[in-house]
């Protein structure tokens, strides 16, 4: 297969280099609204890469560059803009779709408009969305916990991270106030649901150097697809916060004010997002927006926890992964972009198959795929199973 890479920033120049370095004789196309960017990339790659130009908000110059291979992997954000657009074209081109995809409505829209997955199958191509660290890894921790069950109930995921300015770049920044703002999907009570953004707060304890955080409802796509892939669940729910609480202040705040606008104010001809990420980016911006840590680790914690029945127990399995930010040498290698390149990997190898609307929990094998990445990035996992409730499900004598 000849792989098409949409988008040449970090996530989608890492995935190119290490196919490159090895898949020897491997051909590859890199596009980018940015075409200097792409021939950057390309020049650095070799005569085995070639760039080209693509705007994703132009269908005839899209599709051009979605056939010019066999499976494109959507690397650019905000996904809420780009990714039902190169579905699409995907589609239509009749060629096998991956994105690494974290916003919670486009999931939705593939769950609740079955006209995507039907057009896909037709077409024999695969619509395979959330391939990064989250969604992605998290989804294979949670396939993995409920295969370890007989029948899982609960999916429960949360993250933590401090609100950290530097490492926040204007992708993340628009990602961050998107997940945060108005209704976001849930699935709770057995279906599929919309929450308040910031409701639903929930004190989750974390392993040190991290601790207990009251982290609250946000839009991401693993509730969404592992509502919906996995069956007979209960719940599938994510929550996140930001460290110490006047950080978690301070963005609330800005939600609050509607610094997440991405529309152009009408005689400044700049939207409050783009005003506030321009702002955080220069010293003063810091120096005003930085909050104290309070001596709380620089990093991120994520959990994964899965309540089910084993037997006649029920039994809760938690996984949960920390990682290290700030830069320096001691920084947790990101694994979005490893996580992406084996997705990839294994649909042109074969590995990986299906057709129509696929999440990672649906097509992967989670145990060599977790293996995987921990052996690639250096990863670790904490892994912990309690029975909460013995012989709760024992016939009476």
């Amino acid at each position: 297969m000849r792989p098409v890479i949409l988008g040449c920033g970090n996530i989608g120049s890492n995935v190119a280099s290490s196919l490159i370095k090895r898949h020897g004789g491997l051909e590859l196309i890199v596009a980018d609204k940015n075409l200097q960017a792409a021939q950057s990339l390309a020049s650095r790659l070799g005569n085995r890469a070639k760039a080209l130009p693509v705007d994703v908000n132009n269908q005839e110059e899209l599709e051009r560059v979605v056939s010019s291979g066999d499976v494109v992997l959507n690397t650019i954000g905000p996904f809420y803009r780009t990714a039902l657009p190169v579905i699409d074209a995907a589609i239509k081109r009749k060629v096998h779709y991956i994105d690494i995809n974290d916003d919670h409505d486009v999931a939705a829209t593939l769950v609740f408009d079955p006209s995507y997955d039907e057009r896909a199958k037709q077409a024999g191509t695969m619509i395979l969305i959330g391939c990064g660290a989250t969604p992605g890894f998290t989804n294979l921790l949670a396939k993995l916990a409920c295969d370890r069950l007989d029948q899982p109930r609960t999916i429960r995921l949360c993250w933590v991270v401090p609100f950290f300015l530097e490492g926040f770049s204007p992708g993340i920044m628009d990602h961050l106030f998107h997940m945060l703002t108005g209704d976001v999907i849930q699935f709770i009570d057995g279906k599929h649901q919309p929450v308040a953004a910031y409701s639903g707060v929930r004190n989750v304890e974390f392993l040190p150097p991290f601790r207990t955080y009251p982290a609250y409802y946000s839009g991401h796509g693993e509730p969404v697809t592992l509502g919906h892939f996995i069956p007979g669940l209960e719940e599938a729910t994510i929550r996140s916060y930001f460290f110490p609480q006047a950080a978690d202040d301070l963005m609330r705040m800005l939600v609050d004010r509607g610094f997440g606008n991405r529309e152009i104010v009408a005689g400044a001809d700049i939207s409050p997002l783009d005003f506030l990420t321009s702002y955080a980016a220069t010293e003063s911006g810091r120096a005003s927006l930085g909050v104290d840590l309070q001596g709380e680790t620089v990093g991120f914690a994520s959990q994964v926890e899965v309540c089910g029945s084993k037997g006649a127990d029920e039994v809760k399995i938690i996984f949960e992964e920390q990682g290290l930010l700030g830069g320096g040498e001691s920084q947790t290698l990101d694994s979005t972009p490893v996580c992406a390149r084996l997705a990839l990997e294994g649909v042109m190898d074969g590995s990986i198959t299906g057709t129509g609307f696929l999440a990672p929990e649906a097509c992967i094998d989670p145990v060599p795929f977790i293996n995987a990445v921990i052996a690639e990035t250096g990863k670790s996992v904490h892994q912990r199973e309690e029975i909460i409730r013995k012989n709760v499900f024992k016939e009476p004598g």
